[in-house]
């Protein structure tokens, strides 16, 4: 038991690499931008929800894949205005929430971080009435407040 604890204490103090580390995919194509799409864990304790629902997100009328829970899409873009939509309106989405959208104007070089959270809304749940009581929002972050989250999500199915 103590070579079990000196082990553990040695390893606590040699330093672990951080594991929730972010680090930003470098725009490949000068002239473009890019645009991260994530989806954090939820804030609230104990049940996370919707946790095995997920959306598809279409950037003008395109899919460009889906927003599984506390996972990321990073994507380049071109400079002018995107349409995002959050929809389980599709034939792979497993999302009954209604759609969410938001309108983007991108410019080239630059970074930007739309955040899709899904937390309970506690104000109006009750004992027995989990379901249905979702706050579901979908928009832009400002990048020094969105590392500290996005940090946390893996890359999503297929980059």
């Amino acid at each position: 038991m103590k070579t079990l604890f000196a082990i553990l204490a040695l390893l606590t103090l040699s330093g672990c690499p951080n594991t929730a580390y972010f680090e930003p995919t470098p725009i490949a194509q000068s002239g473009k931008a890019m645009v991260y799409i994530y989806r954090p864990e939820a804030t609230n304790p104990g049940k996370k929800p919707l946790r095995l629902s997920y959306p598809e997100v279409l950037m003008d009328g395109t899919s460009i894949g889906f927003l599984k829970y506390n996972k990321h899409l990073a994507l380049e873009v071109e400079p002018g205005k995107h349409e995002f939509v959050v929809t389980g309106l599709t034939r792979g989405a497993k999302w009954e929430p209604r759609d969410r959208k938001y309108t983007l104007e991108a410019k080239a070089g630059n970074s930007y971080f739309m955040r899709f959270r899904v937390e309970f809304d506690t104000a109006k749940m009750s004992l027995g009435t989990f379901t249905g009581q979702y706050i579901i929002n979908f928009h832009p972050v400002d990048e020094t407040d969105a590392v500290y989250e996005i940090r946390h999500t893996s890359k999503a199915d297929g980059e």
